[in-house]
């Protein structure tokens, strides 16, 4: 394919500096241009097998070269995630039955997304094979060629989404004024397309292989923009109130552009707008599980932050112990020779110590064994002592029975009466 050199800018500027061997970069507004890009007759498929956005770009052109899911595939997988946030982020903006047309609806699921939730919806591709499986598969509206072929009613939309597409316009400035003539006053664009940030070199993308290197297809990719740039393009138009939104995928940007302050719906208000419809109620109970799914997904993220942390953490940590190791290793030899020297003299020390010791236990032994042996003589002899004491005891006592009962004892008794009786002192009874 043979491709016309383009040396200007969207801005207007020619004075292009050299960025990378495909892409100028233009310094008035922060864009990258594509050298080579299709022009914008280019996107009139006359050969739908063989033009480059026709058939087979999207059932191989998109699988071979950058490893994306075909057409049929994609018609099943975007409608959870992509479709799911992008009728989010338009409902934040634009209620049912408001009319909204999708440039670039490749296999027509956000449209019939947008019909499910009660918007006039209808989208427009450039091949006639992609229009017409978006119209058998999903039963919607879609429009055949650029979007200034199409004969439409001046401001009768309420909103224009362009997901992945501006990138891929040769004249983006033509094609955006007349989608602009075709919105309300009130009107809006949503936007998602590559964030080029500016300052950042093609070296330092390539030493650093960022992610954004796989935007730069210079065929299709005509105008990378960054930030700046996009804020001057719309403002250039007449929409000067730009909103970033939080994007989908980390290269990208993702904004709404309106010509008016522009005023978010709550959830309350979305969710009361959906319920008005059998349909609209599916399409809820989609966003409440992709909701609970982005909840899940950023604690994930959280997580995995943490876990590099605690790795880079860990990593630090190992580090330093290892270098410590290696101190050590080097000191052990100086270290051992001086501990050997001052541990001999301690341990002379306690080995007399121990045979001490042992000979203090050995004469506590023997000590015992004597105390115990004199205690057990002595306990011998006492009651020994203690069993005579009792013998003589009872015999004493068998003595003074006796003598109680004989006739010297009785005549004493007698006595001592008498000698009470007639007042004498007696010493002892």
């Amino acid at each position: 394919m043979t491709q016309t050199l383009r040396d200007i800018c969207w801005c207007g500027n020619t004075e292009l500096t050299e960025f990378s061997p495909d892409y100028l970069s233009c310094s008035q507004c922060g864009t990258l241009v594509s050298k080579t890009g299709l022009m914008t007759e280019q996107l009139r498929i006359k050969d739908d097998n063989h033009d480059f956005y026709g058939k087979e770009y999207w059932l191989s052109y998109q699988t071979e070269n950058y490893g994306f899911p075909d057409i049929r595939q994609r018609a099943r997988q975007d409608l959870p995630e992509r479709c799911l946030y992008w009728l989010q982020k338009l409902m934040t903006y634009k209620l049912p039955p408001g009319k909204v047309l999708e440039l670039g609806c490749a296999h027509g699921g956000f449209v019939a997304m947008m019909g499910w939730a009660g918007f006039e919806a209808m989208g427009l591709e450039l091949s006639p094979w992609v229009v017409e499986f978006a119209r058998q598969t999903f039963k919607m509206p879609i429009f055949l060629g650029p979007l200034e072929d199409q004969q439409l009613e001046p401001e009768s939309f309420d909103a224009i989404v362009l997901y992945d597409v501006m990138e891929h316009l040769p004249d983006p400035v033509a094609t955006m004024s007349y989608g602009a003539s075709l919105l309300k006053e009130d009107g809006i664009f949503i936007v998602q397309m590559p964030n080029y940030e500016e300052g950042k070199t093609y070296s330092e993308m390539v030493a650093q292989k960022d992610h954004f290197l796989d935007q730069m297809k210079s065929i299709e990719h005509i105008h990378l923009l960054s930030r700046r740039g996009a804020s001057q393009f719309f403002k250039n138009l007449g929409f000067e109130f730009l909103q970033f939104e939080q994007q989908l995928f980390k290269y990208d940007m993702f904004f709404v552009a309106s010509r008016q302050p522009l005023v978010a719906y709550t959830d309350e208000q979305i969710s009361d707008s959906l319920l008005k419809s059998p349909s609209g109620r599916i399409v809820q109970a989609l966003l409440d599980k992709s909701s609970e799914f982005n909840q899940l997904q950023v604690q994930h993220e959280n997580i995995q932050v943490q876990y590099q942390t605690s790795e880079t953490s860990r990593a630090e940590l190992l580090n330093i112990i290892e270098q410590q190791g290696q101190e050590i290793t080097s000191l052990c030899p100086e270290v051992s020779a001086t501990v050997t020297d001052d541990l001999q003299h301690p341990q002379s020390q306690l080995n007399q110590s121990n045979l001490d010791l042992q000979h203090t236990q050995s004469q506590l032994t023997q000590s015992q064994k004597q105390i115990q042996h004199f205690q057990k003589n002595q306990l011998q002899q006492i009651q020994n002592q203690l069993n005579e004491t009792e013998a003589k005891l009872k015999v004493m006592n068998v003595e003074i029975a006796a003598m109680k009962t004989s006739k010297f004892w009785k005549l004493r008794t007698l006595w001592f009466k008498f000698k009470r009786f007639v007042g004498i002192p007696t010493d002892n009874e």
